[in-house]
């Protein structure tokens, strides 16, 4: 076979070859799909999407249970503070002849107080109060039904920033787990197309490695 007979038999394979991938991208762009995509990215991208649209789907639904539950647990709270009142009490020693440093609360001193309930008797107790408190010092205070100090029950300002929070902490945790799947089905699936990269080269590079 003469040089002119290898170079033409060399040129119509590589003319058929030519033809036939351009056969191929051009179904592909009939079809309106790109040439080069592969099966694993239409699985990426069809778990991303059905990620995103759950996403979409359940944060609502989410953030409307974890409110009401917020809410409810809120307001049973409130109705068990109740009986709850608020009271005077006075100071039976000065801030600097009491416990200041206690619990690690160097700003506070625990005074000896005492305070009268709604029925007559008179409680005494230990209250928490500044160091420029002065004995004869009146002070508001809450107490139970009992009579033991507490804090003040909770008001509707309360049971809606704990509703708020809740709604907020939701949303927040279900985007981020949304955003840990994405970027796992991301990494995964970019592995897996290095791996098939590599795979396909070392197919044809033999065939490289002969033509040149």
């Amino acid at each position: 076979m003469t040089s002119w007979s290898r170079w033409r038999g060399w040129s119509g394979d590589e003319t058929g070859s030519a033809a036939s991938g351009n056969a191929a991208a051009a179904a592909a762009a009939d079809c309106g799909r790109n040439p080069l995509r592969r099966p694993l990215d239409d699985i990426e991208a069809a778990i991303i999407s059905c990620v995103i649209i759950f996403f979409v789907l359940a944060s609502p639904l989410l953030c409307v249970v974890t409110g009401r539950m917020a809410d409810s647990s809120a307001v049973a709270e409130q109705r068990t503070e109740q009986s709850w009142h608020p009271v005077t009490a006075v100071l039976d020693e000065s801030a600097a002849a009491g416990l200041i440093g206690l619990d690690g609360e160097w700003g506070t001193s625990w005074v000896t107080a005492h305070w009268n309930l709604r029925d007559g008797r008179t409680v005494t107790g230990l209250l928490a109060v500044d160091l420029n408190a002065r004995q004869g010092q009146h002070l508001t205070i809450w107490v139970t039904a009992t009579g033991q100090v507490t804090h003040p029950p909770l008001s509707q300002a309360d049971i809606d920033d704990r509703v708020a929070s809740a709604v907020l902490a939701t949303a927040a945790g279900l985007g981020l787990l949304v955003a840990i799947v994405v970027v796992a089905v991301r990494v995964i699936a970019g592995r897996r197309r290095m791996a098939a990269w590599a795979q396909s080269w070392e197919e044809i590079a033999p065939q490289w490695s002969a033509r040149s």
